[in-house]
């Protein structure tokens, strides 16, 4: 661990700090998925997408 914690704005995550990874959403992966609805899933990471391509996160 790090002997000098950064605090304040120094330790937020920044764009350039941070990258979204998405595995393949395929409809068979929801058909035995009972804790969420399939069509709220996909909007979830749709939504989750499009947050990180307005903030620039690679």
């Amino acid at each position: 661990m790090s002997k000098n914690p950064k605090i304040g704005l120094e330790g937020l995550l920044r764009p350039e700090d941070s990258i979204l990874v998405l595995i393949d959403h395929q409809p068979y992966q929801f058909t035995n998925l009972n804790s969420h609805e399939p069509t709220m899933i996909i909007n979830n990471v749709i939504g989750l997408a499009k947050s990180a391509k307005v903030f620039n996160v690679l």
